[in-house]
């Protein structure tokens, strides 16, 4: 049994994704939100039920707030009042009346001791006044992300030591509750309506389910495959009773919906540079860039589709049209020259076969970094996919222009791209370019 009440935790997970009308009218009046100092590093943002904006600093240890609709956030919680230092997570608990803060220690450099410790710390969400403070176990990670539970537990990440600690209701400590290899540098944390805690992995791009065991103890770490790869991805929040808003540091934002071990991923905006936090201001998505500001973006969550037969389902993904999307979205990562992406795409043992010879997996990566071909534009005249097991052979009919050492050139092509199934998603083990004579 892996949760005490289903029923309870969608009640519950409903109300908290559901914020008052006024707030998002508010949300939608305002496209950013700034924070009043500079040099602040927010690595993380939260909001409360009203609308309400907090960061977190890693550089000044500062918590700022941005009321309803505003377009700045304030100083609110001064470190030089409260002995806060290099803030990571925050999570505004409406139901508490409290704002969790994950403290860090700073760093020794340049003959500078290191300040502060690491604690998950709480305040009052109203005024700020500090409630308790709980010490992480010595020899720390980072405290990065905090999630909370149906009945109150709340759950913290800490990132280079593979750890979730839990705080009971009531607790005056934390208690390891899971450490596992596989969650080296854990990040981002949120639960879903089955009462499972989803986390992610920001070195390695991986989406984890930890089951809760009927009496609170954690279950299985259970790995869930992603329609498309994950590039540092960081902040996580709970959208919907089995869909999840993500920031990655690659520049991206997306929904995850989740069926069974696997997420469907469906992409909201690219292009943006060090996304590192999200908050749901009801249908609006907040979104953190550059460590420093907030972009709003319009957001409602995507409807499952209804199964055919008996209903109640979400239908199962085109294994076909993914792979085409892939592909067009890997030849857009080309054109960027986005080799963090790419780099998540390609198998280790992929080969590259061009006009002039074949090169490796870092030969590529390295040719694509330092612009040796710079794959400006693929005209995409036809597709097209077979299938041989875990493996997928995808043909394109393209126009290529390419600048190859400095020289701008158009040649048509047929390429050839190999697609294998391995960690659970689709990865490029192949790419060869046939020059067709027209």
């Amino acid at each position: 049994m892996r949760t005490k009440s289903t029923l309870l935790c969608r009640l519950i997970i409903a109300a908290a994704t559901v914020t008052p009308s006024m707030a998002a009218a508010q949300a939608q009046t305002r496209s950013a939100v700034t924070i009043s100092d500079s040099a602040v590093g927010a690595e993380n943002l939260t909001s409360s039920a009203d609308g309400t904006i907090y960061f977190g600093s890693m550089a000044r240890g500062t918590i700022y707030r941005a009321a309803p609709g505003a377009s700045q956030a304030q100083p609110w919680i001064l470190a030089s009042a409260t002995g806060l230092t290099n803030v990571l997570g925050v999570l505004a608990d409406d139901r508490s009346n409290t704002l969790w803060v994950c403290q860090n220690a700073t760093r020794a450099r340049a003959g500078v001791p290191s300040t502060g410790h690491t604690a998950l710390r709480s305040f009052d969400l109203r005024t700020g006044a500090p409630k308790s403070t709980y010490p992480f176990p010595s020899n720390p990670g980072f405290c990065n992300d905090i999630a909370i539970s149906t009945d109150g537990t709340v759950y913290v990440s800490e990132s280079y030591r593979g750890r979730v600690h839990r705080l009971k209701s009531g607790s005056t400590a934390l208690e390891e509750w899971v450490r596992h290899p596989d969650l080296e540098v854990i990040d981002g944390l949120a639960f879903l309506a089955d009462g499972s805690l989803y986390v992610n992995t920001f070195n390695t791009g991986r989406l984890y389910r930890i089951l809760v065991n009927a009496d609170g103890s954690a279950g299985a770490l259970e790995a869930i495959e992603t329609s498309l790869p994950l590039v540092r991805p960081d902040g996580l929040r709970a959208a919907g009773p089995k869909t999840l808003i993500q920031s990655e540091q690659q520049g991206r934002v997306a929904e995850l919906t989740i069926n069974g071990n696997r997420a469907e991923v469906r992409v909201l905006r690219e292009g943006l540079t060090r996304t590192s936090g999200v908050t749901l201001i009801e249908n609006a998505a907040v979104v953190l860039v550059d460590f420093a500001r907030a972009i709003v973006l319009p957001y409602a969550p995507q409807r499952p589709q209804q199964s055919g037969a008996g209903g109640g389902g979400v239908a199962a993904a085109n294994p076909e049209q993914e792979l085409l999307d892939l592909s067009r979205r890997k030849w857009r990562w080309m054109s960027e020259r986005n080799v963090d992406s790419l780099s998540a795409l390609f198998h280790d043992q992929a080969v590259f076969v061009h006009m002039g010879g074949t090169m490796s997996r870092e030969q590529e990566l390295g040719v694509i970094q330092s612009g040796g071909i710079h794959y400006k534009h693929a005209e995409i005249q036809a597709t097209s996919v077979r299938f041989a097991g875990t493996t997928a052979l995808l043909l394109n009919t393209i126009r290529l222009v390419a600048v190859v050492g400095g020289n701008e050139v158009t040649n048509p092509f047929e390429v050839t791209e190999v697609y294998v199934r391995d960690g659970g998603r689709w990865m490029l083990a192949s790419m060869s370019f046939t020059r067709l004579l027209r």
